[in-house]
C-alpha cells in the first residue's frame, strides 16, 4: 500500500468507527516501508498498548484468540502464546508461542488528525478539546474580508471554514512521500465570497463518487467470495474466509481484519 492508500483508509476508517481506531502489526505489513515511521513522526498515528488477542495462524482455521503475556524483568525473556480452544486441534496444537513483535498496535483518532491538519496550515495556538465534541476549531486564517475560523467536522470529516466544508480526503495527499494539504481549496473556501464572478475552485467531487463507487464495488467482490467460501466450507469461521480472501487479487492488500468488517 502507498501513502496514500494507507491515509485513505486511516481517514475511512475514522469516519466509519467514529472513534480512535487501532491498526496491528500484521495491518502494517502490507504497508511500504516507511510509511508507519513517517505517520508516527507526524502524529496521526501513535503506539498503543498491546493487544490482548490475535489471529493464530497454526491451521488453517485462523481463529481469533486471546493472548496469554509472561513479563519478564528482562524484556528480552517476556513471553507470549495463546491455547487453542479446538477441541479436535487441541491436543495437536496446544500451546502456539506468538512472537512480542506481533503484539504491537497503534492508535488514530480525530483529535490526532485535528493536529495534522492545524500543523499544516501552521496555526499556533493550542487546540481546545472537549467530550463529545462534534466540530473541533483548528484556528484562523486571513480572508479578503477578515479572518475566517478553520474547524473539523468530526462527524464526517470535513473541514469547514467561511461556512463552507470539504471532505478531509479532498484537500489532504501525499506528494514525494510529504503530507501536503491544498492551499488552493483553502484559499478558495476563505474567499468564496469574491469569487462569485469568477469560477469558483471545486472539490473534485467526481473523484470523490469514483473513490467511493470503487470502495463499495471492492466490498462487494469480498462478499460475493464470502459467501462462495462459506457455502464450499461452511464448517470454517469467518475469520478463515477473510483470510483466505486477503490472499486474492481482490483484497487490494487489505488485512484480513479491514476485510472481515466489511465481507457481510
Amino acid at each position: 500500500m502507498t501513502f496514500n492508500d494507507v491515509l485513505l483508509d486511516v481517514l475511512v476508517r475514522l469516519r466509519a468507527e467514529n472513534k480512535p481506531i487501532l491498526i496491528d502489526w500484521d495491518a502494517v505489513q502490507y504497508w511500504s516501508e516507511p510509511i508507519l515511521d513517517y505517520f508516527l513522526e507526524l502524529g496521526l498515528l501513535s503506539p498503543a498498548s498491546s493487544a490482548q488477542s490475535i489471529g493464530c495462524i497454526s491451521c488453517e482455521n485462523h481463529c481469533f484468540m486471546d493472548v496469554i503475556t509472561l513479563p519478564h524483568d528482562d524484556p528480552a525473556l517476556s513471553r507470549a502464546f495463546i491455547v487453542c480452544d479446538g477441541e479436535n486441534m487441541q491436543s495437536q496444537i496446544g500451546r502456539v508461542q506468538i512472537p512480542l513483535v506481533r503484539l504491537q498496535q497503534w492508535q488514530s483518532s480525530v483529535k490526532q488528525l485535528a493536529r495534522v491538519i492545524a500543523d499544516l496550515l501552521a496555526f499556533k495556538d493550542k487546540i481546545e478539546f472537549s467530550a463529545n465534541q462534534s466540530t473541533i476549531k483548528l484556528g484562523m486564517l486571513k480572508s479578503s474580508k477578515g479572518r475566517r475560523w478553520v474547524s473539523l467536522n468530526c462527524v464526517d470529516l470535513s473541514l469547514v471554514i467561511n461556512q463552507h466544508s470539504v471532505p478531509v480526503e479532498d484537500v489532504l495527499y501525499f506528494e514525494n512521500e510529504q503530507l501536503l494539504i491544498d492551499s488552493d481549496c483553502i484559499d478558495d473556501l476563505l474567499n468564496r465570497e469574491t469569487l462569485i464572478q469568477g469560477k469558483a475552485y471545486k472539490p473534485s467531487v467526481n473523484k470523490r463518487e469514483a473513490k467511493k463507487l470503487e470502495t463499495q464495488a471492492m466490498y462487494q467482490d469480498w462478499k460475493d467470495a464470502y459467501i462462495v467460501l462459506s457455502q464450499s466450507h461452511p464448517s470454517k469461521p469467518k475469520t478463515w474466509c477473510s483470510i483466505q480472501i486477503a490472499k486474492m487479487d481482490i483484497a487490494k492488500g487489505k488485512d484480513s481484519e479491514t476485510i472481515r468488517k466489511n465481507m457481510f
